[in-house]
């Protein structure tokens, strides 16, 4: 099914259920005795979505929860979880190590993970991470893959003189994934054009052939089309960027956190780029989104 079709079924889905889903909320009683976990997530779509996944599976088990998003930057709701100021956020495990541990120089996915874990502050943990990624990743057309016979990064290795790279200018400005690309499949692009915020204009100018190599987020709701072939980061040099539920020591209870552990378990990047479509298409509400997610995995 197209992404935008899948979208729309989404929204659709989500608008039909949500009366339903508030209703069933509404009536499980809460846990009296457990204290309020108050989710503080940062002022982006996938924080946002994603922050309702987890609160509303925890208020379909009979939790309290008090929702705050869109509450600033993935810094500062990391910081109020720190303070004591809120229970629970969502961040990314390479940006919380780089965060607590500028230093580190693991990138692989479980060494990131437990660096990240020894990492943080006093009274501060995180539940499992979950399969869904937001790391940047390098991608081409499937005519281009077909013709220069790439597939992995390391497919590149010394051919990047040949390309044009495009992409956010934030991205291209990103010296520590540039050092570790350039380094690890001896990789400098022949020249790097900026494209504006949209993703969409990364894929628009791989089409009309302005640039060979576009550079987007793996999380990005327009990383679909069929026409394009992402690159396999087969030597591990960019930074894993895995979704993970942070929160307080001791402000979950056993039940609360295996209940955590299981959606992490189960949420995968495909789930977060189709539920980003939602929001981009205008078609349905975070709240919804993350009610049909929940939904369709049988919470």
């Amino acid at each position: 099914m197209p992404a935008g079709v899948r979208a729309l079924a989404i929204a659709g889905a989500a608008a039909v259920g949500l009366s339903g889903c508030q209703a069933q909320s509404s009536i499980v009683p809460a846990h009296v005795s457990d204290p309020v976990v108050v989710i503080e997530t940062a002022s982006f779509g996938e924080a946002e979505i994603v922050g309702h996944i987890y609160s509303n599976a925890l208020l379909r088990s009979g939790s309290r929860v008090t929702d705050r998003p869109q509450s600033g930057t993935q810094a500062e709701v990391v910081d109020s979880v720190t303070a004591g100021d809120a229970t629970f956020t969502i961040g990314f495990t390479g940006e919380l190590l780089r965060m607590f541990d500028p230093g580190s120089t693991v990138v692989e996915a479980d060494e990131v993970y437990a660096a990240m874990m020894a990492a943080l502050p006093e009274g501060v943990t995180a539940a499992d991470p979950a399969p869904a990624e937001d790391a940047p990743v390098y991608v081409v057309t499937r005519h281009t893959a077909q013709s220069s016979g790439l597939r992995t990064m390391s497919d590149l290795a010394g051919r990047c003189g040949e390309f044009a790279l495009g992409a956010r200018q934030e991205a291209l400005a990103d010296r520590e994934l540039a050092t570790a690309v350039g380094g690890t499949y001896d990789c400098g692009f022949g020249r790097r054009v900026a494209l504006g915020s949209d993703p969409r204009a990364v894929f628009e100018a791989l089409r009309a052939g302005e640039i060979g190599v576009g550079l987007v987020q793996s999380s990005d709701p327009v990383l679909a089309p069929e026409d394009m072939v992402p690159l396999d980061d087969d030597e591990d040099a960019i930074l894993a960027q895995h979704l993970v539920p942070v929160f307080a020591k001791g402000s979950l209870s056993e039940d609360q956190l295996s209940l955590v552990n299981r959606v992490s378990g189960e949420l995968t990047t495909e789930d977060v780029r189709e539920l980003l479509l939602g929001v981009e298409f205008g078609t349905s509400t975070p709240v919804d989104l993350a009610n049909y997610w929940l939904d369709s995995h049988g919470y």
